[in-house]
């Protein structure tokens, strides 16, 4: 038998941040690019916007078909997910060039759409800033063109849980 006391629930994304709340001064946009969502949320001047909270499945599973579905097409060959996965989390791999280039490209389109994505949530880039969590982080940070001042791509692979660690100090 388990007794629930309580639970605090929380948007996808939100506890990578919660330890830096202060300093989302303004309009703020959180990403948290998972394996097959993307989840959106605003934070004005430090507190979360309820009413804006977005979920897309477009994470980067998605990116990976789109990339096998590419090769298979142009190529029709069949490439290991490992070798995706490594293109899209480093932008290199060992592998030819033309399959490089053709991955490259394929992952460049579908960060435009992820942009595309969050303007139909109404980003803009020169009004709202950008914060990146999660494993699609590297994704924007190898594909896209974009403002270093005006977008930040968190890259500790444990943004997440440490901030789960704060939340729970905080409660008890």
């Amino acid at each position: 038998h388990v007794c629930m006391v309580g639970a605090d629930v929380f948007p996808q994304g939100f506890a990578a941040v919660a330890g830096k709340l202060k300093s989302f001064k303004g309009v703020n946009m959180l990403v948290d690019i998972g394996n097959g969502t993307m989840n959106i949320m605003y934070i004005n001047n430090g507190k979360p916007v309820e009413k804006k909270c977005y979920t897309e499945k477009y994470g980067t599973n998605q990116c990976v078909m789109a990339v096998r579905e590419s090769i298979l097409k142009q190529f029709g060959k069949v490439i290991d997910d490992t070798v995706i996965q490594q293109v899209l989390r480093y932008g290199t791999a060992e592998i030819g060039e033309r399959y490089l280039v053709a991955i490259r490209e394929t992952a460049q389109t579908y960060v435009s759409g992820i942009f595309r994505k969050l303007r139909e949530k109404e980003y803009d880039p020169e009004l709202i800033r950008l914060y990146v969590v999660g494993g699609g982080g590297c994704l924007i940070e190898n594909f896209a063109s974009y403002d270093p001042d005006r977008v930040f791509i968190e890259k500790d692979i444990c943004a997440t849980a440490k901030g789960f660690a704060m939340l729970s100090k905080r409660r008890l």
